[in-house]
């Protein structure tokens, strides 16, 4: 499902706008659109709740502009910091209606991870080509199963190469615990991919960043 921009038909309905304000937003969407679905993507792990993810971005963001971007602030900062509070707000309602459905119980969710006929670990036969591609297949996987404050800390350190302060600064959230929860989920991929650690020696798929 491609990145469509369906930003601009909801604007009357946030308050009087100057054209100004939406010339400045579409040059926002133009310069950072493809940076926020990369983002969307990882942080879903499926094309269409990306997509979802992708548009309620654009919808908090055109409420909120310009006077809830801080001035002279950085503008994917913010914008990151919008998909990940709406990351997590659909992570929530996702879990009240398990839990009102009844539908996500231990054994189910250990039935599912079995059956998942993507997450075979290569064998012996594989070339090593292929292994490559299974390293990046099978981490896109166990990213995706990490809880969700784990990944999207993971994904802005590891993958968007913020730091440390500054993701905190988006997720609003101590740096103490932005490393915590770093570590949690390096240890947790480490585990997922131990079987391609030996193919990887002295060049770790993934490791935690210092800075």
């Amino acid at each position: 499902m491609g990145m469509g921009r369906n930003v601009s038909a909801p604007r009357t309905s946030y308050g009087v706008k100057t054209d100004e304000d939406m010339t400045s937003f579409d040059e926002l969407y133009d310069m950072y659109h493809a940076h926020v679905y990369r983002f969307s993507c990882a942080l879903a792990g499926d094309a269409r709740d990306a997509e979802d993810l992708f548009q309620e971005t654009w919808l908090r963001a055109v409420k909120a502009y310009p006077t809830g971007r801080e001035e002279g602030g950085d503008p994917k900062s913010w914008l990151f910091a919008i998909t990940a509070n709406a990351h997590k707000d659909s992570l929530r309602k996702r879990r009240v209606r398990r839990l009102f459905l009844l539908e996500r119980t231990k054994s189910m969710a250990a039935a599912t991870a079995d059956a998942d006929p993507g997450w075979d670990v290569p064998g012996s036969s594989r070339q090593a080509g292929e292994t490559q591609s299974d390293i990046r297949v099978c981490l896109r996987r166990a990213v995706s199963r990490l809880p969700g404050r784990e990944r999207r800390v993971f994904i802005l350190k590891d993958i968007e190469g913020f730091k440390h302060a500054e993701i905190g600064r988006m997720l609003g959230i101590p740096e103490a615990t932005v490393r915590t929860l770093l570590h949690r989920a390096v240890i947790k991929l480490q585990r997922e991919l131990a079987e391609f650690r030996p193919a990887a020696k002295g060049n770790p798929v993934f490791e935690e960043g210092r800075s």
